[in-house]
């Protein structure tokens, strides 16, 4: 989370930044640039921004009490063998610092109203989830972690969103917007070859967000911040290693911020 602090403390800095900018080109010039460009019925841009992907864990109640004896199901790379090999215990589960990651995609924005827009962003996301599991082989060994990584977590994004704008003060709107977001996750490992938690390649995601629109002589741009949540769980039932014993589910979470271009 200490980078996610790191990013919004950014974000709202360069909110500040641009704002006493635009407010000290409005009192030396008095010039309102684009004015006609929020009577336009439809207009596209594009954005870029980086994401921080998460899960919400649902984990089983009292799964550090479940014993396990397949040893098969251990990834290869932890090295244990039938050998001295009688049971195991998954004794915690816990995500990791989150990662930044990139996304990207073009913005349609349909004007509903003097201050209502329906906004359209397909969008190209990808990041990396981290989560560590703390396994104790025998009952009488020491436990130790282990770190299974979600890598290449890839998706296409079709967020919708309704968006609300503020009265423009000289050439600054805030807005506020929400709506939902249909995710395809399109790079998701087949069971047989997974060494990591299986999830379903289909998602649904509740989303809010504000941001700041500026407007200059040729274009406007936009800094946002939003965040969505997960509403199906997206856990896959059949597990080929150890990593779904101590799960019921997973739900997506996701931090975005973004800058766009219209």
């Amino acid at each position: 989370m200490h980078i996610v602090k790191k990013v919004i403390k950014t974000a709202i800095f360069l909110i500040l930044a641009m704002a006493c900018v635009n407010g000290a080109q409005a009192q030396g010039r008095k010039i309102t640039y684009l004015q006609t460009y929020d009577w336009a019925p439809y207009h596209f841009g594009f954005l870029v921004g980086t994401n921080f992907m998460d899960y919400t864990l649902i984990l089983k109640e009292n799964y550090q009490n479940d014993e396990h004896t397949d040893f098969n199901e251990l990834p290869d790379d932890m090295n244990i063998t039938e050998n001295g090999f009688n049971n195991y215990y998954i004794t915690n589960v816990a995500r990791k610092s989150l990662n930044p990651g990139f996304t990207v995609g073009v913005v349609g924005d349909l004007r509903l109203g003097n201050y209502f827009n329906l906004r359209f962003c397909p969008t190209y996301s990808f990041n990396s989830i981290n989560i560590e599991y703390t396994l104790q082989i025998n009952s009488y060994d020491e436990p130790k972690p282990y770190l299974s990584k979600h890598q290449n977590v890839n998706c296409l994004e079709f967020p919708l969103h309704i968006k609300y704008r503020s009265k423009r003060y000289n050439n600054i709107a805030a807005y506020l917007l929400g709506g939902l977001n249909p995710k395809l996750y399109f790079t998701f490992p087949k069971i047989a070859d997974a060494n990591w938690i299986q999830t379903k390649p289909f998602d649904l995601a509740l989303e809010f967000g504000s941001g700041f629109d500026f407007y200059n002589q040729w274009f406007k741009m936009g800094i946002e911040v939003k965040m969505g949540f997960g509403l199906f769980n997206i856990l896959r039932e059949q597990q080929p290693y150890f990593y779904g014993h101590p799960l019921e589910g997973l739900r997506n979470k996701q931090l975005q911020v973004s800058l766009t271009f219209e």
